[in-house]
């Protein structure tokens, strides 16, 4: 789902901010991924669109292309383009991969087996204490071997204009990850934090940001604009808001006086993804962000990890300043996002194609848009969310780039 604050809404509220107050107004909360109970109830309130036919002649007919009824898939988007806000985009990604506390105490369950994993992506080496479910090493491959994919090429159609008016597209580079840390040095204290606490050490997004500015210091990051602070958490040591709040990830973006002055004091201008440990985002023994989501059995079991992964790291490309709307004339920090229901790439097209009831997309006839896998550019397979590509479906806009595309060809 995307901030609270809808577009519509947003310049009346700051114009009139700055006629009564005279103030600077400022709208700004993290961009939620909705888990697959809160998509089910997002999709049943807000009806949705048919996805374009898939291409069996029966279809016109009203006849479903499987020999089985069809479940309703969730996460069918809203139909309309996105739209430029005129915030940067990130022209050339970089994503920096923390490990955040999966070597310190509370991090793993008692009886956890754990033994030290190195891991290894090009120049790239980090050992990390304790991976037993294979998570922490498949998200680095995944990292290392998105660039120059077919999947990660949908984001080259947007771009940001320049002072001088010059637009400058989304590349694709094949080397996106910058570097990977495995910080046991600074405690994580997020189990102890929530979002609803007041700024400081016990809310949610002052404890991330400032672990977002030590990986930034860290790393030694010098382009910002182009840099996203992936923090991965372990199970016990995660993201204590996620099952209560029915989200399974978020991105955000640190501006003071923004979002009640959690981010005062930390470094302006941060783009970082906050990846809780999905396979612990469970409810009535299902997993609810991912788990064998595309592929069955062992092969399935951290799809969650590079779906939701996935979805983060594409809208911060497209979105580095997560909507965020500042001062009074206002401006718009934000880069691409949808101007009827404000959200962003991966939200129009988060678990098209997932059956409710399997927690798979196990359509016999994918629908346009449904999860799928790619193939890494060293060869790994990953199952990943479609992203909403303004040039699909014949120009109309679809979700795109998981390998089940629209049949109408892109263009306008």
């Amino acid at each position: 789902m995307s901030k609270h604050a809808r577009v519509t809404l947003v310049t009346a509220v700051a114009a009139a901010a700055a006629l009564l107050l005279g103030a600077v107004s400022a709208s700004a909360k993290p961009i939620f991924m909705p888990n697959i109970v809160k998509e089910t109830q997002h999709d049943k309130a807000a009806g949705a669109i048919n996805p374009p036919a898939p291409p069996c002649p029966q279809y016109s007919l009203g006849v479903s292309c499987t020999p089985v009824p069809e479940t309703f898939a969730l996460g069918v988007p809203y139909p309309g383009n996105m739209a430029y806000y005129g915030g940067h985009v990130q022209v050339t990604p970089k994503e920096y991969l923390v490990y955040w506390g999966w070597g310190e105490s509370g991090a793993w369950p008692s009886g956890t087996s754990c033994t030290t994993e190195t891991i290894t992506e090009g120049s790239f080496t980090a050992t990390v204490p304790c991976d037993p479910d294979g998570a922490g090493k498949y998200m680095a491959d995944f990292l290392q071997q998105v660039g120059g994919t077919g999947w990660a090429g949908v984001q080259t159609q947007y771009f940001q204009t320049g002072a001088a008016g010059a637009q400058q597209n989304i590349t694709n580079p094949a080397e996106q990850l910058a570097g990977i840390w495995v910080d046991d040095s600074n405690a994580n204290t997020l189990p102890s934090t929530s979002l609803n606490n007041s700024a400081g050490s016990t809310n949610t997004l002052t404890v991330l940001g400032r672990e977002a500015q030590a990986a930034a210091s860290h790393f030694g990051v010098t382009d910002l604009g182009d840099a996203n602070i992936v923090i991965v958490q372990p199970p016990g040591l995660s993201d204590p808001n996620a099952l209560s709040q029915g989200y399974c990830a978020f991105h955000d973006y640190t501006w003071p006086g923004v979002a009640s002055n959690v981010y005062n004091g930390v470094q302006q201008g941060i783009s970082y993804s906050n990846i809780p440990y999905q396979l612990a985002i469970n409810s009535g023994g299902a997993n609810l962000c991912g788990e064998n989501a595309v592929n069955s059995g062992p092969q399935g079991k951290n799809d969650g990890f590079s779906i939701v992964l996935g979805h983060e790291m594409e809208e911060t490309v497209t979105d580095p300043g997560a909507e965020d709307v500042v001062g009074s004339s206002p401006t718009y920090l934000g880069g691409w996002y949808d101007t009827v229901d404000a959200n962003e790439n991966g939200d129009k097209c988060a678990w098209v194609g997932l059956d409710p009831l399997s927690g798979q997309a196990d359509s016999p006839v994918p629908i346009p848009g449904q999860l799928g896998d790619i193939t890494g550019n060293a060869g790994g397979t990953f199952a990943v969310q479609s992203l909403w590509s303004n040039a699909a479906n014949a120009g109309t806009g679809y979700c795109a780039g998981a390998g089940t595309d629209s049949p109408l060809p892109s263009g306008s």
